[in-house]
């Protein structure tokens, strides 16, 4: 989420980035708002979720990650330019943590995926640890990480239903108030275990921060394209079986190679994440300087990240949810991803209409009232 401080001058990769990321915390999360069995599972079904799992799936929460844990380290290099203690500098991160905390925890009672608590319970417990740690230790911690997630991805998968499986979460739950208490139980359980699929990304983004390769891209033009091209070439590898499998064009597989895809899925998942960063800051290149509308506004969407995830929610309960607009359980995989990108354009154009107004993001507006030291 966007945690930087306002300044008068910002950064338009990370900006840019956080915009383009929810567009693909859209297409991540739409369809898991599909509520109906008696569809069946169609060709258009298949490939929408072979791309979806080769290219967004997976892809999205480690970009997320990263943004986050940039934005972690922007704070912490904004505060000490202030001259702030450290000991007020951990005292913002403990704040803004337990605020985070207790945003997702309202956030789960609409979407039962809430990512907000997990990098709470981050910045709460671990944000001043891994600040302050030495680019090795850094480095070290991230591939120890990495290797967690590889051996425990399979027991904890993310977007990995196959389409022919019932659907069991809580989007069938027709009754509103059953459907967020039992949300809220998942949520108090998966937020603090799930912690450990976030870290690496977060890491990263630390150390991209340190390294300033998105704050000034044409420095690192040439490492940017390498890191893009291969970042997203073993994305897009990595998720090839896992997609075959969810998609149902590959059903006869022994449980050891389900297994393995699982892993290679999600740990790929982070050379994705790095490379749309990295492919973002090349984009920066060609258009930072000129006044291309639809760049500015979604770099205002981006400069709104956090209010604009939660609003992404409320919208998805709205037309998707049985006990609101109901249209979850009517619709198959392409219309879900349809629905994402309708939502996402409209949220561009609500983010263009506050950036020419001069309007901040409330809960940005919210979290960096709650933080500040007086």
């Amino acid at each position: 989420m966007n945690l930087i401080s306002h300044v008068k001058k910002r950064k338009l990769t990370p900006d840019l980035a956080r915009g383009f990321m929810l567009l693909f915390i859209a297409l991540a999360h739409a369809n898991q708002f599909i509520f109906s069995t008696d569809l069946g599972v169609t060709l258009t079904d298949q490939f929408t979720v072979f791309f979806r799992q080769v290219f967004i799936d997976g892809r999205a929460f480690p970009l997320f990650a990263i943004l986050f844990g940039y934005g972690l380290h922007q704070v912490y290099k904004g505060q000490e330019r202030k001259g702030t203690s450290w000991k007020d500098t951990k005292k913002i991160f403990r704040r803004r943590g337990a605020w985070m905390l207790v945003i997702g925890f309202f956030h789960a009672t609409l979407f039962f995926a809430d990512i907000i608590g997990v990098y709470g319970f981050i910045s709460l417990l671990f944000a001043s640890l891994f600040l302050r740690l030495s680019t090795r230790k850094c480095i070290i911690l991230t591939i120890f990480f990495l290797v967690l997630v590889g051996l425990f991805a399979p027991s904890m998968p993310r977007g990995f239903d196959a389409l022919n499986m019932e659907v069991t979460n809580s989007a069938t739950i027709e009754d509103p108030f059953e459907a967020s208490i039992t949300r809220m139980v998942e949520w108090m359980f998966y937020t603090p275990v799930l912690s450990y699929q976030v870290i690496p990304g977060v890491l990263m983004g630390i150390l991209v921060a340190r390294f300033q390769v998105i704050d000034h891209p044409i420095r690192h033009k040439k490492a940017l394209l390498t890191v893009g091209i291969w970042g997203l070439f073993l994305s897009t590898a990595g998720g090839i079986p896992m997609a075959l499998m969810s998609s149902l064009f590959w059903t006869s597989y022994s449980d050891g190679l389900e297994v393995m895809a699982k892993s290679l899925h999600t740990i790929t998942g982070y050379a994705g994440g790095v490379g749309w960063t990295a492919l973002i800051g090349l984009l920066v290149i060609k258009v930072e300087g000129k006044s291309w509308r639809f760049t500015k506004s979604i770099a205002a969407l981006g400069q709104r990240s956090l209010s604009f995830y939660l609003f992404q929610s409320v919208l998805f309960v709205l037309i998707l949810a049985p006990y609101a607009g109901g249209l979850g359980g009517h619709i198959n995989q392409l219309w879900s991803d349809v629905i994402a990108v309708l939502v996402w354009i409209f949220t561009v154009m609500i983010a263009h209409y506050m950036d020419q107004r001069s309007i901040r993001g409330p809960f940005e507006t919210f979290l960096r009232e709650k933080s500040a030291i007086n």
